[in-house]
């Protein structure tokens, strides 16, 4: 209650306002020096941690930003700072640790694709007791040489580099330029980036997914064929949908060709009926019959179109492994990327279906590019990472006895660390790991990390003109792309001529013509 007398009429609330006011200037003042301790407290904090970090486990450790970092102080325009440009050796210096060692970078800082391809050929290595362990895809690409009407598969695993077919699709047009065959292989009709500069492909919206392999964590087996992902229709009701399959003209593939289009396909519960369509005419239909284990149909697209629709009707629950756009003969390479996987997934795919996918499509090479998930993850030892992919690979040439593989090493990596920007220091240690998981299955393996140019390489290609990769410095531009892929190919080149130097007379005379599949 305000009381207004009439010889104080203005002035009687004056004491309350005051009051309030005060009040109000004690709260602020409170908010204003509990924020300042707040920042006091973080900063001692950010002062007296350790730059390495606090080692909790074996697979963690605790970091606390540098003051510059919090600040936005070191940033990737800074580089100048950390780094020095010897132009009279073409090479940089990275001032990490003590400022009198320097260590010296294979490649000049702004580098360019020449200079890389002027760096000696990496080779790919083989175990000591199997020097044979590509013999059995050199052998079959010399038979296509000669002559052999043969479909010869060969599939490239990967982590997301491999998204967008950005370095399979090197690969593929350089194989197939020199032992045949077109069309982009199987393709996943689910990816987790739905982007394929070669195919288009649409699908009705009932279609549902399946959970892709790296986030997988129930202990029944996923259903999935070679791919690593799957779609399937709702079970029980009566339904239509469709999958379109459309070219995209690009440079690489002026005129996507291919002359067959298959489907690795299993049907449950009841009954449903297939029909495929070009624009002009309809060239299968039939009734994909109830429980049907996984088979491979395998149409002849009877000519040249610019798009194929596969229409589906009636109750029944088709499950889709992969669609592929093939040739009769030739080389045939599937792009299969799985963003986030360390290369560790196949052992949760259901191992009747596996190896029943592998049996269908007949695949004679597999190449196994990971690794870079690893690196963040920095350890003491990745015996562990050795034996998990020790496991994928001997599972698979369990499942595919006659199998080459070939492991490609983890490319170069790197980061910011106190202001300074430079390779991961794990880098070689998880190298040594695929190399030697590669080595016990008696499999080949090939030294990305060092055929780009070893430590800090990654840093010359992402300031390289034109820029060979990008500014997180871990993935390459679609140039760095090629040009990886490309000394790859180098390496495999290289060998293939000494196993033609060596059993080019077992190839001399064409191989009986194979008819192909109708």
């Amino acid at each position: 209650m305000i009381i207004r007398s009439q010889r104080y009429p203005a002035t009687a609330t004056l004491p309350l306002r005051i009051f309030a006011d005060a009040e109000k200037a004690v709260r602020l003042s409170e908010i204003t020096a509990g924020l300042i301790l707040v920042f006091a407290l973080l900063l001692l904090t950010s002062l007296a941690f350790p730059p390495e970090g606090i080692r909790i486990s074996s697979r963690l450790t605790l970091t606390f930003p540098s003051v510059k970092e919090a600040l936005g102080l070191t940033d990737y325009s800074g580089f100048e700072t950390s780094f020095s440009i010897d132009c009279s050796e073409e090479g940089f210096s990275n001032f990490a640790g003590d400022p009198n060692r320097f260590e010296k970078s294979s490649l000049p800082l702004k580098c360019t694709p020449e200079q890389i391809r002027a760096l000696p050929v990496q080779p790919i290595e083989y175990p000591q007791d199997r020097k044979d362990a590509l013999n059995g895809i050199m052998s079959k690409l010399a038979a296509l040489r000669a002559g052999n009407r043969e479909l010869v598969r060969i599939l490239h695993y990967g982590d997301s580099q491999l998204e967008a077919d950005r370095m399979t699709m090197y690969l593929r047009n350089q194989l197939q330029r020199e032992f045949g065959g077109g069309g982009v292989g199987y393709v996943a009709l689910s990816p987790q980036i739905p982007i394929n500069p070669t195919v288009k492909i649409s699908m009705s919206d009932n279609w549902g997914y399946s959970i892709p392999a790296v986030k997988y964590k129930h202990p029944s087996p996923l259903r999935v064929g070679h791919m690593l992902s799957s779609v399937s229709l709702p079970l029980k009701q009566q339904k239509t949908a469709w999958i379109k399959v459309e070219r995209r003209p690009i440079k690489a593939y002026p005129s996507l060709r291919f002359s067959r289009i298959k489907l690795l396909v299993a049907n449950s519960f009841a009954p449903i009926y297939l029909e495929v369509k070009t624009p002009t005419k309809t060239i299968f239909s039939n009734i994909i019959p109830s429980n049907m284990d996984m088979q491979e149909l395998n149409l002849s697209m009877q000519g040249s179109h610019e798009s194929v629709t596969l229409h589906f009707r009636g109750s029944g629950c088709p499950e889709i492994y992969g669609l592929a756009l093939d040739f009769n003969s030739g080389v045939a390479v599937d792009n299969i990327p799985l963003r986030s996987s360390s290369g560790i997934d196949f052992v949760k795919a259901d191992v009747q279906l596996l190896a029943k996918s592998y049996s269908l499509i007949d695949a004679k090479f597999v190449i196994m590019q990971f690794g870079a998930n690893v690196v963040p993850q920095i350890m003491k030892s990745y015996s562990y990472y050795e034996e998990q992919l020790y496991r994928q690979l001997t599972l698979i040439k369990q499942m595919i006895p006659d199998v080459s593989i070939l492991v490609v090493g983890v490319s170069d990596m790197a980061r910011r660390s106190n202001g300074v920007l430079a390779s991961y220091p794990n880098i070689a240690k998880i190298r040594n790991a695929q190399r030697q998981a590669a080595f016990r299955a008696g499999c080949a393996f090939w030294d990305t990390y060092e055929a780009m140019g070893g430590k800090n390489s990654i840093i010359s290609w992402a300031y390289a003109s034109p820029v060979l990769a990008t500014k997180d410095f871990c993935h390459f531009s679609n140039n760095g792309a090629t040009l990886v892929t490309e000394l790859l190919y180098r390496s495999f080149s290289r060998d293939f001529k000494r196993y033609l130097a060596t059993n080019g007379k077992a190839h001399a005379t064409p191989l009986a013509e194979n008819s192909p599949s109708q």
